[in-house]
């Protein structure tokens, strides 16, 4: 500092101080302020390789159901398959970009996300939209979990007989896709499952069915009650001797630079808007973090007063979806994509 004040005439040495004091409060407030979890090298190398693969779904209707899946590349033979039940109000289009195949798919941040890394590794992928806004839990013949069931049937023994038949099926399910998905792991043989931000239809089990698979819980402790329903399922299901995990997912502060990365089509500049029309709006706090979450938070009425989006804009259940996903509330995540799909490889042994 000394050598620094030397080259200042003695005038101007009171605001050169004050200046550089300020500089180094602004660096401490940057570095201390909470931001999106970071990626680990091997997560950056991995969402790279994802981010090659090309998303162009299949669509059928079967039972009533609307059916997607995908295949991975050629060059990848596929070594398992997925089945995915989106939650309420989320679609199996969600889950792939828009496509020849699928000129109706959404591509929703998170969700195609999901499915990029499940064909990158070699998964095979089958959606299925529930036939109402959300999932039924009905038994009876003619109900959803039945057509489900025969649906995978359909795909593995049918449709891709020489591709898939053998190899290992998991799950994974959201919201009410996850109370759905940990309904139907007790009539369809996973080699495991991942019930996402829902503790499942285990409290209304008499007993766990002999060879349940082994069941990872990804959840939002935030959600106080749901948190405490999640253990209570997997205290039963460790009751009867299955291998249980849990995963928690934190909330982090909101930035430009995340909201750019993970929607495709949202520039850094609208971006930037946006997270400043959270700020001047109150709608976060002052380290970033949101006050309520995305679908409370009137974020696209306030950036259409601020004249920050273009015209047609179309990316507001994008936009939500990350907002959520800050707020760390309810909602799907591929954040922790690495370890949903070490659980799923961990137990390739129990064959479907």
């Amino acid at each position: 500092m000394d050598a620094f004040l030397a080259g200042i005439p003695q005038l101007r040495r009171p605001a050169a101080l004050i200046a550089s004091c300020c500089a180094l409060v602004l660096l401490a407030t940057v570095l201390l302020l909470p931001r999106a979890p970071p990626a680990a090298p091997e997560q950056l190398a991995s969402a790279a390789a994802a981010a090659a693969v090309r998303l162009d779904a299949r669509v059928e209707r079967r039972s009533g159901n609307e059916v997607l899946w995908q295949l991975p590349p050629p060059t990848t033979p596929p070594r398992a398959a997925v089945f995915v039940a989106p939650g309420c109000t989320i679609r199996a289009t969600d889950f792939f970009d828009a496509s020849p195949g699928c000129p109706r798919c959404a591509g929703l941040p998170e969700e195609r996300r999901f499915t990029r890394e499940a064909l990158r590794r070699g998964y095979a992928v089958l959606a299925v939209s529930s036939r109402a806004e959300c999932w039924s839990l009905d038994t009876g013949d003619g109900g959803e979990l039945a057509a489900v069931e025969s649906i995978i049937e359909w795909w593995v023994k049918e449709r891709y007989p020489n591709q898939l038949a053998g190899l290992p099926l998991v799950g994974i399910g959201a919201s009410s896709g996850g109370y759905f998905l940990s309904a139907l792991a007790a009539r369809v043989r996973f080699s495991s499952v991942a019930i996402m931000i829902a503790e499942g239809v285990f409290a209304t089990m008499e007993e766990i069915p002999a060879r349940y698979p082994p069941a990872l819980f990804v959840q939002m402790p935030k959600d106080v009650e749901r948190a405490r329903e999640v253990a209570a399922s997997m205290g039963k299901l460790r009751g009867s001797r299955v291998s249980v995990r849990e995963i928690q997912c934190g909330e982090f502060a909101v930035s430009a630079q995340f909201l750019a990365a993970r929607i495709p089509g949202l520039t850094l500049a609208v971006a930037d808007g946006l997270v400043d029309v959270l700020r001047r709006k109150g709608f976060v706090d002052e380290k970033g973090f949101l006050k309520n979450d995305g679908r409370s938070t009137p974020w696209k009425k306030a950036a259409e007063e601020a004249k920050i989006l273009p015209e047609e804009f179309r990316l507001e259940r994008h936009v939500t979806e990350e907002l959520n996903l800050a707020y760390a509330y309810h909602e799907f995540t591929s954040l922790k994509n690495g370890e949903i799909f070490d659980w799923f490889e961990s137990h390739m042994d129990h064959k479907s």
